[in-house]
């Protein structure tokens, strides 16, 4: 009976402590996300990270989301960079080399845009966006329940991050499980990694 209550108290702790940094993050996070392109302070870059892409190139509902929001903010500011962040393998799957082909179809000049093909995590693409192409104020989009997590790494890491959402589609579905433990995941992370006293 007593190893009993001391599994429940352990596993209501950790549920506690999960449920408070979730909590910890999305506040944070409310402050820096805009709904409105206009609304957005200066930045260097905007930065879309990665998501499916089919065999034939096509960016998957979400990804081309995400890409057509970007979009809209670089058609208003012909300065700013956009840096696409994914996975690629060499000779075969990218993602970025999707979404540099779908920036550039519609108007985007091929100097505008950054490549990440390291961009495995949200975390390795805030580290990238920092350390391998010296960028220090950047918008990052992605959905929305994306976007708190993304935000919390970016400025521990040394970044001023904005957030503006993806507009929902219809294969996003209901807020995904797998994000409340990646965010506690990240939140352990960037605490404990040096990466973000790097230069």
């Amino acid at each position: 009976m007593r190893l009993l209550k001391s599994v429940v108290f352990l596993l209501a702790f950790c549920g506690i402590t999960v449920w408070l940094v979730n909590s910890y993050i999305e506040v944070v996070a409310r402050r820096q996300t805009f709904s409105l392109p206009s609304q957005i302070p200066e930045v260097e870059a905007v930065v879309v990270p990665g998501a499916s892409v089919y065999r034939s190139g096509k960016l998957s509902p979400v990804l081309e989301q995400r890409m057509t929001t970007a979009l809209k903010v670089l058609a208003l500011r012909p300065e700013t960079k956009l840096l696409v962040s994914g996975h690629a393998i060499k000779g075969g799957y990218s993602e970025t080399s999707a979404m540099a082909e779908f920036a550039k179809r519609n108007g985007i000049a091929a100097e505008r845009i950054l490549q990440d093909d390291g961009g495995r995590s949200t975390y390795v693409t805030m580290l990238h966006c920092r350390r391998e192409f010296g960028l220090r104020r950047i918008l990052l989009v992605s959905q929305a329940f994306h976007l708190p997590r993304g935000l919390y790494v970016g400025n521990r890491l040394g970044l001023t991050v904005y957030g503006l959402p993806a507009a929902d589609t219809s294969e996003d579905g209901p807020f995904p499980i797998r994000e409340i433990f990646v965010r506690f995941k990240d939140f352990i992370l960037v605490r404990i990694s040096r990466g973000f006293n790097a230069n």
